[in-house]
């Protein structure tokens, strides 16, 4: 992770520019496209920086340094981790004015992420045991405002388990569980059995 990194994503720009324009019900390519791109992309996500400080409150020469990631909350109570596709949307984030701005504080510093990185984020209990408040993640937020909630997430994350089993079986020569419970036969997957 790198504090205040310059990034530009313009494949992942572009997809976001048709999703938006599918509307309420994107169309399956542009979903695709633009969850390609989501996957390569680093993006930025605005952390609160603390260093640790010496006795005279100065930062300390090799101290640690803590790093926070603030939610946003909607009107409707809903929290969000908030990333950021380039630096020209942060850009233009600090220029909002009215309620759509967030506060200097927030965007005073972005840590460079990669999206399965704030999945586990995203996914991870607190550590009380109970569950992550957030609930979803939000790109360009009061720009493009891209939603991800936490069901669809886990349902990609599923999804990429179920595809990594299926290749590590294929790979493997053993059979695998279907989605629907039946049992697909690999190729060459009866060389292995026991006679």
């Amino acid at each position: 992770m790198e504090i205040d990194k310059t990034v530009s994503n313009p494949m992942l720009a572009g997809a976001m520019q048709l999703i938006k324009a599918d509307g309420k019900t994107p169309v399956p390519e542009h979903q695709a496209l633009f969850m390609q791109e989501l996957d390569k992309a680093d993006l930025l996500a605005p952390v609160e920086v603390q260093k640790e400080l010496d006795e005279d409150g100065n930062p300390k020469e090799g101290g640690r340094t803590a790093v926070r990631f603030p939610m946003l909350t909607g009107s409707d109570g809903k929290r969000f981790f908030v990333v950021f596709s380039d630096n020209g949307s942060l850009e233009q984030a600090k220029s909002l004015e009215g309620p759509s701005r967030l506060p200097d504080s927030v965007l005073e510093h972005t840590a460079t992420v990669k999206f399965f990185e704030l999945t586990r984020m995203l996914l991870t209990r607190n550590p009380d045991g109970s569950e992550n408040p957030a609930f979803g993640i939000v790109i360009n937020p009061f720009m493009e405002n891209i939603v991800i909630p936490k069901t669809m997430v886990m349902e990609m994350v599923k999804r990429t388990a179920e595809q990594t089993m299926a290749k590590m079986g294929q790979q493997a020569g053993q059979p695998q569980q279907a989605q629907d419970g039946k049992v697909i036969r690999f190729p060459g997957a009866d060389q292995n059995k026991p006679e």
